[in-house]
């Protein structure tokens, strides 16, 4: 749980910096982290529960968040850009930005969790 909430104070850290430095793009920020934010807690709260009960399936799990989050990521983008005038190079960039930092998370979660 101490990861999930590192990463989430980490993430909303670098999300209200960037706002503080282009209040203007606030909207484009706020969205671009909202979404891999959310799913990148769900993730490390399924893989924790997982592991703790079977880590047989974490391979399962991995593949099925991995499709999930496939399809998810490309639906919330097209209805995002789409839906709302946002400045593209903002969102992009701020959805960039959290998407890898929250799978360095949970890919060095993932790491902590196998070697002991």
């Amino acid at each position: 749980m101490r990861t999930v909430l590192t990463t989430a104070a980490v993430v909303v850290a670098a999300g209200a910096a960037a706002v503080a430095i282009a209040p203007w793009a606030a909207l484009e920020v706020v969205l671009g982290v909202a979404g891999p934010l959310a799913v990148g807690i769900g993730s490390l709260v399924l893989m924790d529960r997982t592991y703790k009960r079977s880590p047989e399936r974490m391979t399962r799990l991995l593949v099925r968040a991995f499709l999930a989050k496939l399809v998810f990521f490309g639906i919330y983008m097209t209805l995002t850009v789409s839906m709302l005038s946002l400045d593209a190079i903002w969102f992009a960039g701020s959805f960039a930005g959290s998407f890898v930092a929250l799978h360095l998370a949970e890919a060095l979660h993932l790491q902590r969790q196998f070697t002991g």
